[in-house]
């Protein structure tokens, strides 16, 4: 075997602390390997160190950071260089991030932006800058790229943007990428065409490929190798391929187990929290989360069980549990009931382009979850937001037979309150200046309620009903995790006691396990509340584990909708059975 491009030998990494100022260990003694054309996945949960060790490797950690270990890129250590020199390397190491509207500046155009690295370390004319990104976005995949050159960001789709970022990546002919979650938001159709372009990338340029993400699954057909990582700790690494076929630490097995597949029965979040790095158990740091701790597993951290290519830090390593087949929640009876809601011939459109939103017509009935999925742009957020009267749209809302457009203000004022969204991203939709304990008591107001005590005792109720502790009450929406914020987001949706949740993929922005914890709840807050929900997502795995039926979206219209366990076992139209491909299923064994 050729030597690796990239080695991380007993790396550790410690931030400042903002309370002692004093570093906080959040990386230890991580061992890893990137060979020439191969792809090394390096896994966890947000907050597990993935990107914490890219940057180390980066020599980019903020200030304060301290490292120790050694970081060998093409057999040079990094870590021995001085910043003059580090800036010459980084030019032979691409970095392709998670949000490529937040890494490409907004005010240049993408060819401009491509063609820095190539200028700034092959010292190439402007001229020669432009050909050379010319050539790289068309081998990126951009259409018409000598056209495309001179747009800029905002006149790209996610996808495309994170072509443009592969592409000013590739500028300096690098050795390495490192590709930190690079599908995360992306549409699974456009996730598969990132991922297969980064194989096609390894094969033509023998790169090496260190691919960061909270996902296993998506990597479980591209990557050679991996490395799970667990609180700042590797738990499991080794030959891919081995791995999916049985993964032995607990926590790797319970990362596979929260990913929604076809056809799953169950879901299991993982339980509790990654612990704080400043006070991190002294033994197994997964042992309070873990169902097969024992004493033991508290009192040292666990020495690997296997060999130096293939282990796993457990001293009670488990056989993999087969995923249990079947559905989520008994098909739903519709029976003889009027539809709740009921869309006739809606159409939604921006100006002169065509209709965003053209002819949807669909039901949903008291107690049903009905999923819309479909790429992004394909409509489904224009859809949401015209059920909760956000956007003018042709056609009719009916809500219990009343059309909204045509109730006077007051009434549309109360039927809206029926309806209420759960959006994508909740730092974005909670208020950062609130409290949670404000923001849940915000809409209670609204509806007339003003006792104090009871306003606060409302408050805890709906805290306990999305599962979160009464303490949580006194912070802020930046003091809480992105799973917490999910779910006040939902506690307040609930707060008016609507009849329907609108939710706006609220899981994209989650890491799995996270995501599984929230499916669960949403699926329990539906039976007992009698919920009817509008679940849009591009995950068509998470939609079919949570959704009664499912209605495929293309270009603004529906081009197939149908029960679930029908759709996922035999859809009908060519773009839902590309969609029904993309998603994981249960293993044959």
């Amino acid at each position: 075997m050729s030597a690796p491009i990239l080695s991380l030998e007993r790396l550790g990494v410690g931030l400042p602390s903002h309370g002692s100022g004093r570093p906080v260990t959040v990386l230890e003694q991580l061992d890893l390997t990137v060979q020439p054309g191969e792809m090394t996945a390096l896994v966890g949960e947000s907050g597990s160190g993935k990107t914490i060790a890219a940057l180390a490797a980066m020599r980019l950690l903020p200030p304060g950071g301290t490292t120790e270990g050694v970081v060998r890129f093409d057999g040079i250590d990094l870590l021995a260089q001085d910043e003059r020199r580090m800036r010459a390397l980084r030019g032979r190491i691409g970095m392709v991030f998670q949000n490529p509207l937040s890494a490409l500046n907004p005010t240049r155009t993408i060819g401009a932006q491509v063609a820095d690295g190539h200028r700034l370390h092959a010292g190439g004319s402007a001229a020669q800058a432009r050909v050379r990104a010319i050539d790289l976005l068309g081998e990126v995949g951009i259409p018409n790229p000598a056209r495309r050159l001179d747009d800029y960001p905002h006149q790209f789709s996610g996808g495309q943007r994170q072509r443009v970022m592969i592409a000013a990546a590739l500028a300096c002919d690098p050795k390495l990428l490192i590709a930190d979650e690079p599908t995360t938001g992306l549409d699974p159709l456009v996730a598969r065409q990132i991922l297969a372009l980064l194989a096609g990338l390894r094969r033509s340029h023998g790169l090496g490929v260190l691919f960061i993400t909270h996902d296993l699954s998506i990597v479980a057909d591209h990557a050679d190798r991996l490395t799970v990582l667990y609180a700042g700790r590797a738990v499991e690494w080794g030959a891919a391929r081995r791995f999916f076929a049985a993964p032995r630490h607990p926590y790797s097995q319970a990362l596979l187990g929260a990913v929604p597949r076809l056809g799953q029965a169950s879901l299991h979040g993982i339980p509790g929290l990654l612990p704080d790095p400043a006070r991190r158990p002294p033994g197994c740091r997964f042992a309070p989360r873990c169902a097969y701790a024992q004493a033991p597993c508290e009192v040292a951290y666990p020495p690997p069980v296997g060999d130096a290519g293939e282990a796993a830090a457990c001293l009670y390593p488990q056989p993999a549990p087969l995923l249990e087949a079947g559905h989520a929640a008994a098909a739903f009876e519709a029976g003889g009931t009027a539809p709740l809601l009921a869309l006739e011939h809606v159409t939604v459109r921006y100006g002169d382009a065509a209709p965003s939103l053209s002819e949807v017509s669909l039901e949903l009935r008291r107690g049903e979850c009905l999923g819309i999925v479909g790429e992004s742009g394909s409509g489904k957020s224009t859809l949401g937001r015209a059920i909760l009267q956000m956007l003018p749209y042709q056609g009719r809302i009916l809500l219990d037979g009343q059309d909204l457009a045509a109730l006077p203000r007051e009434a549309l004022r109360r039927a809206r309150r029926r309806i209420q969204p759960v959006f994508q991203d909740p730092r974005e939709s909670l208020n950062p200046r609130l409290r949670v304990r404000e923001t849940l008591a915000e809409p209670l107001r609204l509806v007339g309620m003003r006792d104090k005590d009871r306003l606060a005792r409302e408050v805890a109720s709906l805290l306990a009903k999305v599962g979160l502790d009464p303490s949580l009450a006194d912070r802020f929406p930046g003091q809480i995790s992105g799973g917490q914020a999910q779910r006040v987001a939902v506690a307040r949706a609930l707060a008016t006691r609507p009849d329907i949740i609108v939710l706006d993929e609220p899981t994209s922005a989650l890491d799995v396990s996270t995501q599984a914890t929230l499916l669960t709840l949403l699926r329990d807050l539906a039976r007992s509340e009698r919920l009817a929900t509008l679940f849009i997502s591009h995950d068509i795995a998470a939609v079919s584990w949570l959704a009664d039926r499912i209605a495929v979206l293309r270009q603004g219209e529906i081009v197939e909708m149908a029960d679930t366990m029908r759709m996922i076992a035999q859809p009908n139209h060519p773009y839902a059975a590309a969609l029904i491909d993309t998603a994981p299923r249960i293993a044959r064994r």
